[in-house]
């Protein structure tokens, strides 16, 4: 730099003097610019709390410096295309409708609906690519751009957060949520006392129509789902009501339970979970199918860890108006519309050994996205050795507590009220045994039978034998086995009865043989598509014989995952020569275009006509956070004509609101509004969201400088606004506001989650909490409130030295607090300098971790026994700190040379 100097220097004074000799009337000579390695500058970029990139590579101009053009494309992840050989660069600045083109050939430049003409010296060439100067770009990109060359640094700041500076913060987010849910139970936990009367949280979804056809004319109609949970007495209770389209009700579900994940319920019978009301029923595979009714169950299974053999299904609400998709371990494998009983029922769903990894996605008519996630574990430890689970209850299947429409419906020669007890006990690592006793209402007549079963591990396969006996003298026998083999899973099962009245109507096989594979095809190296595949004979006590085959595949093309499906049914009546044949061919999809959702089905019956049943496509754009739009077009085959619909959704803090235009080949059309909103009362009063609060749990906390530090908020303690809460690995939809209050819904029902606060998203980088995160375990309608007290982050520093002098570098330091939990470590750099930065004011212990300690042949692990940062200190400076050596093992020569003289 300073050869360069000197050379500016001596070429200016030449110049002047060959000014005073030359003519006055010639003006001096513009020397062009041009790059020169030595004056080049490497600049960090900085946003806020981070560095972007790199580095930008920069030049000295005069006015100002430039930088280089695609450091900042590669640096910011802006998708811009640079065409050096048409001198042109074309895309768009972090939002879409920020578009940005440079013609240097036309001299333009025109960005965000703006036009400027383009000087000479703005852009200049440079080895790397384009160098621009910073005040344009900063005007182009709609940033402040400060380059500050004697500090090597380029700081930008915008009005809001980049989405590359987003990006950064969710990984740096999901490392320390990674890091952190390792040992949740380090965590403090708060506690969620039941209550003898806890206000209700309330869901509530209204819909109002309007519909004209030729046929009938104009209708209007009106209907309502509302869902309420609470506490009263100490118990959970939820309530649901709906309403036809009259908007009469037609029943109300009525549940009042207490789960414990940890089976703290009941004293000795160490129950997870008891229940009164509306409840689910258990099935048996031999005997009656699981139900939903009223009445009353207790067990102590686990919550989230249901065993079952090869086949199970769900169950759950979904309001008119949502659809619900099953995926198992990534496959989608089923699709549900929403039905006029308001539950969604996905039946018979097949099991692989080991994990399976299901998730329920329900898409409302806002857009809203529910997820429900559930591991089915099919293997040798289902039932941990030693260990006896059970389930005991009394269910009337398909009643409601309160149904309004039960009279209108015809009996049911199989209703009744079902009573269950079942138990099952793991003898070894390998094997369990289960028995089971139920009786049940069957054809008008009360049954009861007993079953017992034996499950048996044998390396990669899991087999399963039952036999069952009724009070009528009949028996039934089965046996079941999954395996797998390579990369295919194969199950099979087997049914036998004999004069076994235990058995509905409904699924009245005397004998039934079922076999099941699921296997990968390798298409290429990286690229399988997996095919299902399952065939079942069975035999009816009518003498009737039936064959059902069904394959599925599902493929995954980029952004599309699409499933086929494929059934067969072969139905021959005793003595019926003629055999009636169905099939059919199905396909369903979800994926992505750009910016909107698709989904879409179809259903194609083969035989015994050849007819498209149904079809459907749907796309969904989210214009922004607050409003989407959706187009669907449906096929009817039963009814021959074809509806389509266009849905505007609108979403705002308290509510979500759908207006719904649609019409039909047939002459009707039809215009509806949809309303859903949840309200709670809390801290402060009521509040209304737009976010379920009845049917998940949820967190409400503030966030405040405690700086007195005792972890309370007092008078004069400022609240922290623009915090950003986190729950696990889930963010907060928006930051906290001026009285430092967020929330987060739609958590995990009984699952334990961290709740903290993203450091990164503080207004002031010092700031950190007092504790790292805090540990609830959600339940349904109850809003949980915390605080989160920050306090000013102070500094450790210091320097590692050897016993007998030298810096001690690459040794791993560990800060320890008072309740001995490593709460930070660094690494000493060359010069054995080391740092602790944002640690929380408070007393600590830094010592070196176990394998440093043994490299360093330390005396002991202890560098200094006790320092206390306080909450007025910015940095702690410890100075010089020495590693005591370990003393040296002496030898005594006098020992050691009798011995020799001795040996000769």
């Amino acid at each position: 730099m300073l050869a360069r100097w000197c050379r500016l220097t001596l070429g200016a004074l030449v110049a002047a003097g060959l000014g005073l000799a030359a003519p006055a009337s010639a003006p001096p000579a513009a020397t062009p610019w041009s790059a020169d390695s030595d004056s080049q500058f490497l600049l960090d970029l900085q946003i806020r709390q981070h560095t972007l990139g790199d580095g930008i590579r920069a030049y000295p101009v005069p006015g100002g410096t430039c930088l280089i053009f695609g450091d900042m494309v590669t640096a910011l992840d802006l998708p811009i295309k640079i065409d050096l050989g048409a001198r042109q660069a074309a895309g768009w600045a972090f939002q879409e409708q920020n578009k940005l083109f440079i013609d240097r050939a036309g001299g333009e430049v025109r960005f965000a609906g703006k036009a400027e003409k383009l000087a000479p010296d703005v852009i200049r060439d440079a080895p790397e690519g384009w160098c621009v100067e910073s005040g344009a770009l900063a005007r182009w990109l709609n940033l402040k751009i400060e380059p500050r060359t004697d500090s090597a640094l380029l700081l930008l700041d915008s009005e809001k957060k980049l989405p590359v500076e987003l990006a950064v913060e969710r990984r740096e987010r999901a490392a320390r949520l990674s890091r952190a849910t390792l040992d949740l139970s380090s965590l403090p936990k708060i506690r969620l006392p039941y209550r003898m009367w806890r206000t209700p949280s309330v869901d509530v979804m209204m819909d109002a129509g309007l519909t004209y056809s030729a046929a009938s004319g104009a209708r209007i109609d009106h209907r309502a789902s509302i869902l309420a949970a609470g506490e009263a007495l100490q118990m959970s209770y939820e309530a649901r009501i709906g309403t036809d389209r009259r908007g009469l009700p037609t029943n109300i579900r009525f549940q009042a339970y207490r789960s414990d994940p940890e089976g703290g319920l009941l004293g000795p019978l160490k129950a997870t979970h008891v229940a009164v009301g509306d409840v689910e029923s258990i099935g048996s595979p031999l005997a009656a199918i699981a139900g939903t009714g009223r009445g009353a169950v207790v067990t102590n299974r686990p919550l989230f860890k249901a065993v079952a053999f090869d086949r199970t299904q769900f169950s759950g609400e979904l309001p008119p108006g949502w659809d619900a998709e099953l995926y198992r371990n990534g496959e989608l494998v089923a699709f549900a519309a929403g039905q006029s009983d308001g539950r969604y029922n996905f039946a018979d769903i097949a099991l692989s050994y080991g994990d399976n990894r299901f998730e329920i996605l329900t898409y409302g008519p806002q857009g809203q996205v529910k997820s429900r996630i559930e591991t089915v574990t099919v293997g040798p430890d289902a039932v941990p050795p030693g260990e006896t689970t059970y389930w005991a209850g009394v269910v009337d299947p398909g009643r409601d507590l309160l149904d309004f429409t039960r009279s209108r419906a015809p009996p049911d020669r199989e209703a009744g009220l079902r009573a269950t007890a079942a138990v099952e006990h793991g003898l070894d690592q390998r094997t369990s045994v289960a028995a089971l006793v139920q009786t049940l209402s069957v054809n008008d007549s009360r049954v009861t039978y007993v079953e017992g079963t034996l499950r048996r591990s044998i390396g990669p396969a899991i087999v399963e034998v039952g036999v069952a006996r009724d009070d009528k003298g009949g028996m039934a026998y089965r046996g079941q086995a999954l395996a797998r083999i390579g990369a295919a899973n194969i199950s099979w099962s087997s049914f036998l009865a004999r004069n076994f009245a235990a058995r509905p109507d409904g699924i009245g096989a005397t004998a039934e043989h079922r076999l099941g594979v699921d296997l990968p095809i390798k298409l290429s190296k990286d690229f399988a598509v997996p095919l299902h595949g399952d065939v079942r004979l069975s035999e009816r006590r009518d003498g009737g014989r039936s064959i059902e085959a069904s394959g599925r595949t599902s493929i995954m093309l980029s952004r599309f995952n699409l499933a086929a499906l494929v059934r067969y049914r072969e139905d021959r009546s005793l003595g019926d020569p003629v055999a009636r044949r169905d099939a059919e061919v199905g396909l369903i999809g979800s994926g992505r275009i750009g910016p909107v959702r698709l989904r879409g089905s179809t259903d194609w019956e083969v035989a015994p006509h050849s007819r498209l049943k149904r079809a459907e496509l749907s796309g969904y754009w989210s214009r922004g956070g607050d409003a989407d739009w959706e187009g669907a077009v449906a096929y009817e085959g039963q009814e021959r004509r074809v509806r389509a619909r266009l849905t505007h959704v609108r979403r705002f803090d308290q509510l979500a609101v759908a207006g719904t235009l649609e019409a039909a080949s047939d002459g009707s059309v039809a215009a509806g509004l949809n309303l859903t909103f949840s309200l709670d009362r809390g801290h402060g009063g009521w509040r209304f969201s737009r976010q379920s609060l009845a049917g998940t749990g949820s967190v409400r906390a503030q966030v405040f400088r405690d700086t007195n530090g005792n972890g309370l908020r007092d008078d004069g303690e400022e609240a922290e606004a623009g915090a950003l809460l986190t729950a696990g690995m889930r963010p907060a939809d928006k930051p906290t506001g001026k009285d430092g209050w967020a929330s987060v819904a739609g958590l995990d029902n009984y699952r334990p989650v961290a709740i903290g606060v993203d450091t990164s998203s503080l207004s002031d980088p010092n700031l950190v909490p007092t504790r790292p995160a805090q540990l609830i375990v959600p339940r349904p309608g109850v809003s949980a409130e915390l605080l989160i007290p920050l306090s000013g982050g102070g500094a450790i520093e210091g320097v590692l030295l050897k016993d007998g002098g030298g810096a001690f570098q690459g040794l791993d330091l560990e800060l320890v607090d008072a309740a001995g939990k490593v709460v930070a470590s660094v690494r000493s750099d060359y010069d054995g300098y080391f740092l602790f930065d944002r640690v929380v004011p408070g007393s600590y212990q830094l010592r070196l971790s176990e394998v440093s300690r043994v490299d360093a042949k330390a005396l002991s692990p202890v560098v200094q026994a006790t320092l206390e940062l306080k909450h007025d200190q910015a940095v702690l400076r410890l100075g010089s700190l020495v590693v005591r050596a370990a003393p040296k093992m002496a030898v005594n020569q006098q020992v050691v040379l009798g011995d020799l003289a001795l040996s000769n």
